[in-house]
């Protein structure tokens, strides 16, 4: 086929450009996928080899969408197209002895990561630590994303906890390289390494892959960024694609500086700007457009389209989080009834997931089908993650996360004291457990029953490891027929077991097509695709079924239909952007990300007041909900709430709150009486110390606004006389403690009265 033909000039300047650096600023919904498959098809086409091309984006999704286009335009060409994450783990697969660990490595997910980060924490400072494994798992994330090790984390330790920290970040790596695994973040940080210090294999992958594109370079991290410039140097013919305004991924060491200074780092390269979207409204285009144009740290550029006005985009307001969902899936139902869409045109974004616990309840009673998109994963469930522990061990036996998790399962009599003395004995000898357990009879304080047990337990392991090199679908079966499994699930999951046993036909079958699509691999192979899978990966678009998800989590996607939830502050933008530019103008290209998702429709809403982590608060309206086009929305107030701050629009325009009523259904009731007040009508100029009136009426249970944090309930009250004090949660999910007869804060009250208005 003519592969330039149907492109526009500025998506055939990128596709026809060939050698030397090139930038293509791709606005959200502008062919961007199209130009990167028609530009390796091109280079194809001028007699560039397959195995000199490397294409890399982020999701398995994407890549495999990118493998079948180009496939299509280039048949049996087999040009590499894959992760980050994926290609490090295949070279490192070849180079792992240069970094000191096992070709045969295990890659531990973020469960695995988090439960050898709580080992290593209780080592070192038992129940008396004071940072919780979350947080110290994270933290290393972080400095590995810096590329920052463990001896300049403790450096830069500004007190005790990040003292501990740093200790627990050594002696988690110790606790790798002993396991012979690796994190995810060390898939990158390795092959970083292995490129720095063996300048022979730097060259040589150079020169094999010297025509690089990497996909949403936005979201590329400082390791990403490090591994894409040495492969880049005597061959820089990068082509990057990507956009600042989608740069979504701060919070896990995304660098959008990265995308910013291309330019910078490779002088001379060409820019192209594609900005016509073939995906979303007019109307829809018009809201991200003005949004967006509030960021200062951006490529600036246009968002244009051909496409139809389309329908207005609408903003409801409802009373409770309650109303709101049920509005949600009374519209969807409506949608869906009039025979338009179907519920898998229909996507439900929120900032967090625990927003969504109100949706699915209303989808659930109305009867409506849905997907969540980033739950509990299906290879996480406990009986898939066992069989997947049992080829993990079989994979790398020095994988002591695995033994200790199927040592006992099916039961072998082999309890915690057990397995206490034999970790107590491999950790006096530097020995894996499973060496252990080959000679547990020399681990004191084992009974010999259990010493049996460890024997048998390594015997049966020992004799699948036979299997390795074998397809996965078969070891699985042979795991599940010489361990029993079955019949241990069976004789324990109650009502539960028939669902648990078809979880274990549905591994089988993935193992059998993943083998279909990699005929030549090993277990090792199959568990690699597991463990570097997304949510989003795992999403099915032909389910039939409404899908709900993060903002985050829809980045990629688009539906014809989309809501947004939940645009309060402190939600979006989330309350840590309070006090940061940068978080904030993240915060904004979050929503940005959810409003570009729509093709044909796009409803948003918030409630006035949200029952959130356990507690009922008023709530404000997103910032961001002012730097929309309201002139052009349909706005739709179903609260029955009379609030100062945020009124209706004046005048006739499109904008009228009651130009469709029947945007959403009405809710079934709503808080009557109650009259929200800004901050600066209740706290006057600044605010000031609370009056000795005011002081009497601060108790817990009241609802008090204060200028700098807003609205938020008394939830204690201590002392007595000038020193009391008082806690305040506030709407943006922060919590404070303040002296009250010097605070500013004001108690909320109800119109028409006298006394304070309580949140209930």
């Amino acid at each position: 086929m003519d592969l330039l033909s149907d492109l526009t000039p500025e998506q055939r300047a990128a596709v026809t450009h060939i050698d030397g650096p090139l930038l293509v600023l791709a606005g959200a919904g502008s062919g961007k996928t199209r130009v990167i498959t028609r530009r390796v098809a091109r280079l194809l086409d001028s007699g560039i080899a397959p195995e000199n091309i490397l294409a890399i984006t982020f999701t398995n999704k994407a890549a495999g969408e990118m493998r079948e286009r180009i496939e299509a335009l280039a048949p049996g060409s087999r040009v590499w197209v894959g992760t980050f994450h994926g290609f490090c783990a295949r070279l490192l697969r070849s180079y792992a002895r240069l970094v000191g660990i096992e070709p045969g490595f295990t890659i531990y997910d973020q469960a695995d990561r988090l439960r050898a980060v709580k080992d290593v924490l209780e080592q070192l400072a038992g129940d008396e630590a004071r940072v919780t494994p979350e947080r110290v798992e994270s933290a290393i994330s972080r400095a590995k994303n810096d590329l920052v090790t463990p001896q300049a984390l403790r450096r830069r330790a500004r007190d005790e906890d990040e003292g501990l920290t740093a200790k627990a970040y050594a002696a988690y790596e110790e606790k790798l390289r002993a396991c012979s695994a690796v994190d995810f973040d060390d898939l990158l940080v390795h092959v970083v390494r292995i490129l720095k210090e063996n300048p022979d294999v730097r060259a040589s992958l150079d020169g094999r892959y010297r025509y690089v594109l990497v996909d949403e370079y936005q979201d590329t991290n400082l390791a990403q960024y490090a591994i894409v410039r040495a492969l880049s140097v005597d061959h820089p013919n990068l082509c990057v694609t990507g956009d600042p305004d989608q740069s979504i991924y701060g919070w896990r060491g995304a660098n959008l500086s990265n995308i910013l200074e291309f330019e910078h780092d490779y002088p001379g390269c060409r820019v192209v700007k594609l900005e016509r979207n073939y995906r979303s409204t007019k109307n829809i285009l018009s809201a991200a457009d003005q949004l967006i144009r509030h960021n200062r740290d951006r490529k600036p550029k246009s968002l244009l389209t051909e496409n139809p006005q389309g329908a207005p985009v609408n903003l409801t307001i409802l009373a409770r989080e309650t109303d709101e969902a049920e509005a949600v899936a009374a519209k969807i139902a409506g949608l869906v009834r009039e025979g338009e869409y179907n519920y898998s045109d229909v996507a439900v974004f929120c900032r967090m997931t625990a927003l969504t616990r109100p949706i699915e309840q209303a989808l659930r009673s109305a009867r409506i089908p849905y997907q969540i998109v980033g739950g509990v994963s299906f290879y996480e469930r406990q009986e898939v993650k066992d069989i997947l522990s049992y080829l993990g061990l079989m994979a790398n036996p020095k994988d002591d996360l695995a033994f200790a998790r199927v040592v006992n399962v099916p039961a072998r009599g082999l309890g915690k004291t057990s397995l206490d003395h034999l970790v107590k004995a491999a950790r006096d000898r530097g020995l894996p457990l499973l060496a252990m357990a080959r000679q547990a009879d020399q681990a004191e304080g084992l009974k010999d029953k259990a010493v049996r047990g460890f024997r048998d337990f390594a015997r049966l392991v020992d004799e699948l490891r036979a299997l390795c090199d074998h397809p996965a679908e078969e070891v699985i079966r042979q795991v599940l027929e010489r361990t029993n499994y079955p019949d241990y699930l069976k004789a324990n999951s109650d009502d539960k077991g028939e669902d648990r046993l078809a979880n274990l036909d549905e591994l089988v079958s993935a193992a059998h097509e993943f083998e279909l699509e990699h005929p030549e691999s090993q277990v090792h192979d199959f568990l690699a695709d597991i463990t570097l899978a997304s949510p989003i990966d795992r999403w099915d678009e032909q389910t039939g079924a409404v899908t709900l998800m993060t903002l985050h989590a829809a980045k990629g996607l688009e539906f014809p239909v989309v809501f947004i939830v939940a645009l309060e502050e402190g939600l979006l933008p989330h309350s840590r952007a309070n006090n940061n530019d940068k978080e904030l103008e993240e915060e904004r290209r979050l929503l940005f990300v959810g409003i570009t998702r729509a093709r044909r429709e796009l409803y948003l809403s918030r409630s006035r007041i949200r029952t959130f982590r356990g507690q009922q608060q008023a709530t404000f309206p997103s910032r961001f909900l002012d730097e929309l086009p309201l002139d052009e929305m349909e706005m739709n107030d179903r609260s029955g709430i009379s609030d100062p701050q945020y009124p209706p629009p004046r005048g006739n325009g499109s904008g009228s709150w009651t130009r469709r009523p029947d945007a959403y259904p009405a809710p079934r009731s709503s808080p009557g009486g109650f009259r929200l007040t800004t901050a600066a009508q209740l706290s006057g100029s600044g605010g000031g110390p609370a009056s000795p009136a005011d002081l009497d009426a601060l108790r817990p249970g009241v609802t008090v606004i204060h200028p700098e944090f807003g609205m938020g309930r008394i939830t204690a009250v201590d002392g007595a006389g000038p020193r009391r004090k008082g806690t305040v949660a506030f709407a943006t999910g922060q919590s404070r403690t303040f002296v009250l007869a010097m605070a500013p804060l004001k108690p909320l009250v109800r119109t028409g009265g006298t006394g304070p208005a309580r949140s209930g």
